[in-house]
């Protein structure tokens, strides 16, 4: 398989790190526990005081790390060392931030993902049909999708039956993409008179889903529909069992609710950044279950964040993902350098206003221009952006998001 042949090409040695995960969740706490502590003695991550953490019981001990904190750590050059693969977060929660990756942690991640995966018989690197927030174009995005055997399609506007009808027939094994997507996906094609190998799986991932709405999905793929939680700083996180419960899926991943610092992240394989007690923005419940399907026993059993403010409105029936203003303003910032926390609101039709942490070196007027371009060029449409004077106030207990929806139910515009 073409993709599998890659990753052995990049020294992603997937099969090797999917059978360590295997091995970890089959050990007993103590012995799992054990050997966390020796990848802390042996890595010596440094936590948010600059402290060398060498045990769980100081990496519990140890305070919150930010997302500010993180980026003026990885400035500085402090608990950093130099990774092979770099991901850029979009700044969901209004702070973006660079993750280095050496091949290790990389094959890591790829190998919990495959981990998961096989739960529902699939593997990675099998046809994947991802709906995201738009359509992707260009040499690179073409050769990166062929390499990962993934087509991306976005049924959305007036081409969305034949983008249907083009994903059918490609024949997905499993699809892949935001929740909000997938449910239009299956409205789509309940309306549809076509005959279509089902997939073995549909994956909802960075938004949450209803329990209705996901049998409804599931009805009309005829397939499962698996939720997965997780984050570009560490990738999957969480991943839905066939019972039902949202497992903690990566044993070298710790997670915990810390009430008002939310929730709280640790790899304690992770030698490229230190990230110990990082604070990922959302808030998360979670409880022991008796269920051994997947991962480990501990579950989410509740999620908030990143499933409210998704869709930016031009018309009571048109609307576009909200992600796209995270994607404009990361680009800005890749462009220019600068790095600075931002929301939108919205109050009409079409119109936005824009509040940032700190001005922009070229102004705040000269970002809302840049979003309305890029928008333009995304959705087709040029829409009204109005710089806020007023600076964002930090909110050091609550999440803040990058868009805020905050039209009346019924306004008429």
């Amino acid at each position: 398989m073409l993709t599998r042949m890659a990753f052995i090409c990049m020294g992603l040695r997937v099969s090797k790190y999917r059978k360590e995960v295997e091995a970890l969740w089959a050990m007993p706490e103590n012995d799992r526990n054990n050997e966390l502590d020796r990848l802390l003695r042996k890595n010596r991550p440094l936590n948010a005081a600059a402290e060398e953490v060498t045990s769980l019981e100081k990496l519990f001990s140890s305070p919150p790390l930010s997302k500010r904190a993180l980026r003026e750590q990885d400035s500085q050059g402090r608990g950093k060392k130099a990774g092979r693969f770099g991901r850029h977060t979009a700044g969901t929660t209004g702070e973006p931030n660079h993750v280095s990756l050496c091949r290790s942690e990389l094959g890591r991640m790829l190998g919990v993902r495959d981990y998961c995966f096989r739960h529902y018989g699939l593997k990675l690197g099998q046809r994947e049909a991802r709906l995201w927030g738009r359509p992707e174009a260009g040499m690179k995005s073409w050769v990166k999708n062929f390499i990962l055997n993934r087509h991306v399609f976005h049924p959305v506007g007036p081409d969305a039956n034949n983008e249907m009808a083009g994903l059918l027939d490609w024949k997905p094994d499993y699809l892949y993409g935001y929740a909000s997507l997938l449910l239009d996906a299956a409205q789509i094609l309940e309306t549809m008179d076509i005959e279509f190998v089902p997939p073995k799986c549909v994956i909802c991932t960075a938004e949450s889903i209803l329990p209705a709405q996901k049998a409804y999905i599931a009805r009309v793929f005829k397939a499962p529909v698996a939720e997965e939680y997780g984050a570009t700083e560490f990738d999957v996180i969480a991943f839905e069992c066939t019972e039902g419960h949202r497992h903690l899926v990566n044993p070298w991943v710790l997670v915990e609710n810390s009430g008002d610092n939310g929730c709280l992240v640790t790899d304690v394989s992770r030698t490229s950044q230190s990230l110990v007690r990082y604070e990922l923005g959302d808030s998360i419940e979670l409880e022991l279950s008796e269920c051994i399907r997947l991962g480990a026993p501990e579950v989410i059993s509740h999620l908030e964040g990143r499933s409210i403010n998704r869709f930016a409105y031009l018309s009571r029936n048109e609307k576009f993902h909200a992600l796209e203003f995270a994607r404009a303003v990361d680009r800005y910032q890749s462009q220019s350098g600068e790095v600075f926390g931002f929301t939108v609101h919205q109050y009409r039709y079409g119109c936005f206003v824009l509040e940032t942490s700190s001005d922009p070196k070229k102004g705040i007027q000269d970002l809302s221009d840049f979003i309305v371009e890029y928008l333009d060029g995304v959705v087709g449409v040029r829409v009204e952006i109005t710089p806020e004077n007023e600076k964002i106030v930090a909110e050091p207990t609550a999440k803040k998001g990058y868009f805020i929806q905050a039209m009346e139910p019924d306004h008429d515009g």
